[in-house]
């Protein structure tokens, strides 16, 4: 009988360890989605006025391109947003990673005056742009 005791203390333990950890993915999740949300609401009021989403271009190269080069040389979104991130702090071009002749059509972005929270906001939400280029489609690359 112990034995049996013992094994339901276990299984309630492992439910109750479950539980708490889907609601911490849940918890992490939201705060995800409330980082992009940010982020996309900054972009709109301080990126917009150079960076279009994806071509026709109206200044400055599209964030999906830049996303995509970020993504590819970096191999993951999450490398992307922190390198993205880091660059925003101090824009120059030896840190860029899109090729030099783009950096050389383009010039180097002036400096934006955002926090360490919204440049990591942004940065997270123009990784979600990847597949939002021209001629993509999701979980495909050209």
């Amino acid at each position: 009988m112990r034995s049996n005791r013992g094994s339901f203390v276990v299984l309630a333990w492992l439910a109750a360890l479950t539980t708490a950890t889907h609601a911490l993915s849940a918890q992490a999740a939201r705060a995800a989605v409330n980082t992009i949300a940010r982020g996309k609401t900054i972009f709109e009021s301080t990126c917009r006025g150079c960076h279009t989403v994806s071509p026709p271009l109206q200044g400055g190269p599209a964030m999906s391109r830049i996303a995509q080069r970020y993504v590819e040389r970096l191999g993951s979104r999450a490398s992307a947003s922190t390198r993205i991130a880091e660059w925003l702090a101090g824009p120059t071009a030896e840190k860029s990673l899109l090729p030099r002749d783009e950096v050389a059509r383009f010039g180097v972005m002036p400096h934006q005056p955002l926090a360490d929270a919204g440049r990591f906001a942004v940065a997270a939400y123009v990784v979600t742009l990847v597949d939002a280029g021209p001629g993509r489609r999701k979980g495909k690359r050209r």
